[in-house]
């Protein structure tokens, strides 16, 4: 499930951003951390978008863990645990994600708020949110945020 994979990228990339860098678990943590980043941009489509099933060709492009992997590689790049090979793919979901924003805020393709599901079946068939939606609207401000931080704009 993409935005599950997203919310663990998170929760790792807001654990390093606050354990003490001589912490001896700090090093163990970045690894999973990295490693983790490394899978999900295995399944990027060309787009640089994730999709709401990752590994799923079927499942439609999902605006959410697309904001949440960008976020990680953005953070993570301006804290160095990730160095500029990672540009790229940053560069390619940013465009993905703005490109699924209208001028009046709208998301495309959005998967509504999702709990664990059942099996397969259930992840593929989540609605996807067209238009505005506060969750998804605040991860690609959190993004927008990052991205202008890492361009040293603020």
């Amino acid at each position: 499930w993409g935005r599950g994979n997203g919310f663990a990228a998170l929760g790792y990339c807001e654990a390093l951003s606050y354990v003490p860098e001589d912490h001896p678990d700090r090093a163990p943590l970045l690894a999973i951390h990295r490693r983790h980043v490394e899978a999900m941009l295995a399944c990027q489509h060309p787009s640089g978008m994730l999709r709401e099933v990752l590994d799923f060709p079927g499942s439609y492009q999902e605006f959410t863990v697309t904001c949440m992997l960008a976020y990680a590689l953005a953070r993570g790049m301006r804290r160095g645990w990730f160095d500029g090979r990672y540009r790229a793919a940053l560069d390619l979901a940013w465009q993905g994600i703005t490109e699924r924003i209208d001028e009046t805020g709208g998301i495309v393709d959005a998967c509504t708020n999702t709990g664990v599901q059942e099996d397969l079946r259930a992840y593929l068939d989540r609605p996807a949110v067209f238009g505005r939606d506060d969750r998804s609207g605040s991860f690609a401000l959190w993004l927008a945020l990052e991205m202008a931080q890492l361009r040293g704009e603020v």
